[in-house]
């Protein structure tokens, strides 16, 4: 007899030697005196509760929570929900657990980290040279980011906005857009002198786009199987997250991927940015800022003597 699910389970169904894993079991008296047996029996389907009345006294010593039974009976009611009456069970040994057992809402490979994208990521940071640089590098001369360490401050907050992007859209793949989002700007240790925070020759005849493209598809080269369609996801992350052509990517993003990038590195840029310019001018007292060329506006300061929006007057709204 085939083996029939928890789900597939109907009420005066009858079971012969059908295997479950045994949740919970407990032995109690009934009115007569009689002893009863309560289990649960699951699958990774669901799970149902059973009871063997007048068990005998072997029968619950012989059985062990977390291991497989074989239960023959009928599937009956108690209370509106279904119920096994059991006629007999014994330990039986699964052949195959995983399919007792509860599985995540995703698929496990799906969720695994990408082996090639974890290679990937230890051949670039595992470098001394590119380490020490990028931890120490500016993520710009002015806008946002503009001191030591800011390229490795936006880049952590950028991979903080896409870890929660994967949360609210479980389509996107997220050890890619993880790994992009720790690389997107890799080109910037070529880009920006570390002192001065200038352009750099290459910085500005390559662009860090480029110039950050170029380091990674030379890693994955040198990679021995890394995913033809992989790399071509990645580097295209990494060319289309300035997002318009305008704006130096040269091709538009294209992937969900590299549009969730695109927008987690603006959302940080621009609001470091906007915080960035209200310090600049903390004496300043007017309403409005002077004009931020990276906003291009001026940029309101929303009430600065106003008590702060986490204070005990505010409520939130979520």
């Amino acid at each position: 007899m085939p083996r029939i699910s928890v789900v597939q389970l109907k009420l005066n169904m009858t079971l012969s030697r059908q295997p479950f894993l045994l949740r919970e079991k407990s032995l109690t008296t009934t009115r007569t005196g009689s002893a009863m047996l309560r289990v649960v029996l699951a699958d990774r389907t669901g799970a149902i509760g059973g009871v063997y009345f007048d068990v005998p006294g072997h029968v619950p010593d012989s059985l062990t929570v977390g291991q497989g039974v074989e239960v023959t009976g009928r599937v009956g009611e108690f209370k509106d929900q279904l119920q096994l009456n059991i006629e007999r069970i014994i330990p039986a040994r699964l052949e195959n657990p995983e399919e007792f057992l509860p599985l995540a809402r995703r698929p496990i490979d799906e969720m695994a980290q990408n082996a090639d994208l974890s290679r990937l990521l230890k051949t670039i940071f595992d470098d001394k040279t590119t380490y020490q640089a990028f931890t120490h590098a500016p993520a710009a001369k002015f806008n946002h980011h503009a001191c030591v360490g800011g390229l490795l401050e936006h880049t952590l907050s950028v991979a903080r906005l896409v870890l929660t992007a994967c949360e609210l859209y479980p389509e996107l793949h997220c050890d890619l857009v993880l790994t992009v989002a720790l690389l997107h700007d890799l080109g910037k240790i070529r880009a920006y002198d570390p002192v001065s925070f200038d352009l750099t020759g290459e910085g500005s005849l390559l662009t860090h786009l480029y110039s950050g493209a170029v380091q990674v598809e030379r890693a994955i080269d040198a990679l021995p199987g890394f995913g033809a369609e992989l790399r071509l996801q990645v580097i295209h992350a990494l060319l289309s997250h300035h997002g318009k052509l305008e704006n130096g990517s040269p091709v538009l993003p294209m992937t969900l991927e590299a549009i969730v990038l695109h927008y987690a590195d603006n959302l940080d840029a621009d609001t470091r940015g906007a915080l960035d310019h209200f310090q600049r001018s903390e004496g300043d007292r007017s309403i409005f800022t002077e004009y931020s060329s990276m906003h291009e506006t001026k940029l309101y300061r929303s009430g600065q003597d106003s008590p702060s929006p986490a204070g005990p007057q505010q409520q939130s709204l979520l």
